[in-house]
């Protein structure tokens, strides 16, 4: 079976200073490209709520060549890569109009029991319904992203309402905004977010408080690296770890 293929507009609303679809955006798009998908197997959202099922994504793994400009259009290619026991790995290619790869990602998921709130077998119907591909996009075997010791700085952020999806769940971009907002400004003025690695912990809920840490472990002139953890504030459980690469702008 091929990949599957959608496109999507860049809005006003979804880029940044450098009218560039925003790394937040790029992010939603891809959910959005695998939420297609499923809808067009037969494995969409309004199905598995009334299973009691619901994908859960444990890690992304984006890497970006180029960031889409406000008017133009995204062509997303996405399939799942592998099927195993509870696990999947879904892959995307991200490109424009005239297909010139933008970037690329791949993603780690678990089929989960939202009753019971634990994973569960994925059944055979959907390896039939998705089948797999055999290229992936991003080789990443998802090993631990590094812990931080002593963060350089911290935020604070109030789960919102907003922040919620139709699993009663943080949306998983909410973290990449969050850790985001983190980076000094002089990052963002000067260079693109070429990567960004994020590994899911631990859910969290409505009305708690966030604390997002940050620390520099590598600052060169053409290249600065960082390493962002997410805790929930009052019991100091780790929510989320990633790690974000930056190039100077020139580069991309």
């Amino acid at each position: 079976m091929g990949p599957y293929q959608t496109s999507i507009p860049v809005h006003y609303y979804e880029i940044n200073n450098h009218r560039q679809a925003s790394p937040v955006a790029i992010l939603n798009y891809l959910e959005e490209a695998a939420i297609r998908h499923s809808e067009s197997v037969g494995w969409g959202i309004e199905k598995l709520l009334a299973n009691s099922r619901g994908w859960l994504l444990t890690r992304w793994s984006l890497h970006m060549q180029k960031y889409p400009q406000w008017g133009e259009t995204v062509n997303i290619e996405t399939w799942p890569y592998k099927f195993e026991r509870f696990y999947a790995t879904r892959e995307f290619r991200i490109s424009d109009r005239e297909g010139r790869v933008l970037g690329a990602a791949t993603t780690l998921w678990v089929f989960f029991d939202l009753r019971r709130k634990r994973p569960v077998r994925i059944p055979p119907d959907i390896y039939d319904a998705y089948g797999t591909g055999a290229e992936r996009m991003v080789v990443d075997e998802f090993a631990d992203l590094p812990a931080i010791d002593e963060p350089d700085s911290k935020l604070e952020f109030r789960v919102r309402l907003s922040d919620i999806d139709t699993n009663d769940h943080v949306n998983n971009t909410k973290y990449v905004e969050w850790l985001l907002e983190t980076v000094p400004l002089s990052v963002h003025k000067g260079f693109l977010l070429s990567s960004v690695e994020i590994a899911y912990k631990k859910e969290t809920s409505y009305g708690s408080t966030v604390l997002c840490g940050i620390k520099e472990t590598e600052a060169g002139e053409r290249q600065t690296t960082f390493l962002h953890i997410i805790l929930d504030r009052d019991s100091g459980t780790e929510l989320a770890r990633a790690r974000t690469v930056w190039q100077k702008r020139s580069k991309i």
